[in-house]
């Protein structure tokens, strides 16, 4: 073998380790690239997760004092409507003696 040959075949096996180093490096910044975006996006996700949750607690919460401010309402009006009631037939007796009578039997 001549020295320019072997002069070029070292030169050759320099260059392609060069660049199988290189492309091998670009290869994992961009795995370490696509790992950071993937982690960012679960970050980013979970956040939204935790806020849809928080949203959800609040508008159980909500419904529930509705709720129970329109059960308070509603045995407030029975109330009502049974004291009227009672003063009503009261009135009714009291004023028409035959409804004492009828009552009375």
């Amino acid at each position: 073998m001549e020295p320019e040959q072997m002069f070029l075949g070292i030169a050759v096996i320099i260059g392609c380790h060069s660049g199988m180093k290189a492309i091998l490096h670009h290869r994992l910044k961009m795995a370490e690239i696509k790992a950071k975006s993937v982690q960012a996006n679960d970050v980013g996700v979970q956040v939204a997760i935790d806020e849809l949750r928080n949203e959800v607690r609040q508008l159980r919460d909500t419904t529930m004092r509705y709720d129970m401010s329109f059960d308070a309402a509603l045995t407030r009006m029975e109330e009502r409507v049974d004291r009227m009631e009672t003063r009503s037939s009261y009135t009714t007796t009291a004023n028409d003696p035959l409804a004492r009578l009828r009552t009375e039997q």
